[in-house]
C-alpha cells in the first residue's frame, strides 16, 4: 500500500457505479473531509466526498462536503470517525481562583489608569 493515503487511488478503495451509498459525515471544510476520507480508506472502507468542488468555487454559500460510504460500512465508519473526534465541550473552570494572576491584573489596570491621568495632566 502507498505510504501517502491521500495519493492512494486503487480502485478497490472507491465505490463502483451503481453502488448504494449513505452519508456518514458532513464537513464545512473540504480539507477536514479529505482527512476523514483518508482515515476511512486507510481502514479499507471505500468512500468518496461529494460537493467539495462547488464548495471551493463558492465558499460564500456555506456548502457542506458530504462523506459517503456503503451502507454495510456505515457503522464501522462512524466508529472510526468517532475515535478521531475532538471533545469540544466547555472546559470546567470551577477550580480555585489564581489570586496571584488577579492581583497582577488589578495592579496593571491601576498603573495604566495612573499613567493615563499623568498624560492627560501634561496636555
Amino acid at each position: 500500500m502507498n505510504d501517502n493515503i491521500l495519493d492512494d487511488f486503487d480502485e478497490h478503495l472507491y465505490l463502483g457505479e451503481g453502488d448504494d451509498n449513505e452519508v456518514v459525515a458532513k464537513y464545512f471544510s473540504p480539507l477536514e473531509g479529505d482527512i476523514a476520507a483518508a482515515r476511512l480508506r486507510s481502514e479499507g472502507i471505500p468512500c468518496f466526498l461529494a460537493n467539495t468542488t462547488s464548495q471551493s468555487l463558492m465558499p460564500h454559500l456555506q456548502l457542506v462536503a458530504r462523506l459517503h460510504v456503503r451502507p454495510k460500512d456505515i457503522e464501522q465508519a462512524r466508529e472510526i470517525l468517532g475515535e478521531a473526534a475532538i471533545d469540544a465541550g466547555v472546559p470546567d473552570n470551577s477550580g480555585p481562583i489564581k489570586w496571584s494572576t488577579a492581583v497582577i491584573l488589578i495592579v496593571a489596570i491601576v498603573m495604566g489608569m495612573y499613567l493615563a491621568l499623568l498624560l492627560v495632566r501634561q496636555l
